[in-house]
């Protein structure tokens, strides 16, 4: 699956794969695509209660905040599908203001919705 968004003249690109029952997603895009920062996010079964929680481990390349859009969108895909997700991000956008982050931020989150109703009514 790719879903393709524009944000102020910078295009994202968000691609999905399964491996097996988990998910593979990368997030790249702007003027230099990278990897910044991966995400994996798993469903956990408590053992106390009859809950499910998301267990979440990221890294990141030095200088590099792609973790925050990688962490955000595996914990949302891990908790909403309830299967193990690993995501790779690297958005460059040169000179990026703070409202344009913003906005990226925002239209990555859309684009997860996104991929999470394609997986659901494949389910």
């Amino acid at each position: 699956m790719k879903i393709e968004q524009d944000v102020d003249g910078a295009r994202l690109i968000m691609e999905s794969m399964e491996v097996g029952q988990d998910l593979l997603v990368i997030i790249h895009g702007g003027d230099e695509h990278h990897i910044g920062g991966v995400a994996i996010a798993y469903p956990t079964r408590s053992h106390y209660r009859d809950a499910v929680t998301i267990t979440l481990n990221s890294m990141s390349f030095p200088g590099h905040k792609d973790y925050v859009i990688a962490n955000s969108t595996a914990e949302k895909m891990a908790k909403s599908l309830e299967r193990s997700v690993v995501v790779t991000a690297g958005i460059h956008i040169e000179n990026a203001t703070k409202p344009q982050i913003e906005e990226v931020v925002r239209t990555v989150d859309s684009m997860t919705d996104d991929l999470i109703m394609h997986y659901k009514s494949h389910e």
